[in-house]
């Protein structure tokens, strides 16, 4: 299983970064086709925030 960076955007600074997620998990309502959310922490405020990632990223 291999950790990759994803470009993602920090809603409260607005920036973009490449960072690795923390967790990885599938968003789906009733059991319909859902979304992949990860766990991100921006490297200067050091908030953390959601962002989808790629449906093709591995879950942990």
């Amino acid at each position: 299983m291999e950790k990759r960076p994803v470009k993602v955007k920090d809603r409260i600074t607005g920036k973009e970064y490449e960072l690795v997620p923390i967790k990885v998990w599938k968003l789906s309502p009733n059991k319909k086709r859902g979304i992949k959310m990860g766990l991100f922490q921006n490297p200067e405020t050091k908030i953390y925030f959601r962002a989808r990632v790629p449906d093709d990223y591995p879950e942990y």
